[in-house]
């Protein structure tokens, strides 16, 4: 029996790619009200060509590292997959003591993953400014697990799908946080601390959580963090 479903993805994806005038240009981001946005995205995994995987990939690297940002889910091109990239490339600045990134930012190498699951691990949250490429220019206060479990397939540089089990914490389990609720439909602005929604270029005035709890008038568990703290639990 035919699989429509293949199909129409491998379609829908080709049509995509081909939107761009040459193989190095990037892909445009959709933006909050595409419906794309909304959709739970279908298991990538059997449904769409090795081939035309990897090319959705690089296109999608390239438009990940112009725009800039560190992850791109296909439903941020319009379409409706689960399916992303990632890549944080972070370098801490010379003499810069780890224990005192609060966001325990690490670098995290180039990854494509088809049909990811994130599970969270333990209690503990921590509170920061998340910013979308799908909702460019503005930012909030999004609680996150300190630390998940990731499962999926990984698309590695050759062709091949790899399964993954992994632990992640810090920001580069905010990242994969961030990336799997889009295949969900779920923008990080839907799961933000409400009054937190600012234009980016307030950001730099709220470095300290606490000012944006007094300054905003926020309420609830961020009310609660100590001066200078992002976690709670």
């Amino acid at each position: 029996m035919r699989d429509t479903g293949a199909v129409d993805i491998n379609e829908l994806t080709r049509k995509i790619l081909d939107r761009r005038a040459k193989e190095t240009d990037p892909l445009k981001i959709v933006q909050a009200g595409h419906p794309a946005l909304r959709r739970r995205a279908v298991a990538a995994r059997g449904r769409i060509d090795v081939e035309l995987l990897l090319e959705l990939a690089q296109a999608m690297t390239i438009t990940m590292r112009e725009a800039p940002g560190v992850g791109l889910a296909a439903p941020q091109v319009g379409l409706p997959l689960s399916f992303y990239v990632v890549e944080d490339g972070f370098a801490s600045e010379p003499g810069e003591d780890e224990d005192d990134d609060l966001l325990e930012r690490r670098p995290l190498a180039l990854r494509a993953l088809l049909d990811p699951v994130v599970e969270p691990l333990g209690t503990r949250k921590v509170f920061a400014f998340e910013g979308c490429l799908s909702v460019d220019g503005w930012q909030s206060i999004v609680p996150r697990s300190r630390r998940v479990r990731l499962r999926g397939t990984e698309l590695l540089p050759g062709g091949a799908l790899e399964e993954i089990d992994e632990e992640h914490e810090g920001w580069t389990a905010r990242i994969f946080q961030h990336e799997t609720d889009h295949l969900a439909g779920t923008l990080c602005h839907d799961l933000s601390v409400p009054r937190s929604f600012i234009d980016s270029a307030y950001g730099s005035h709220y470095g300290d959580l606490g000012e944006a709890v007094r300054r905003l008038g926020l309420t609830g568990e961020i009310a609660d963090l100590a001066p200078g703290e992002v976690s709670i639990g």
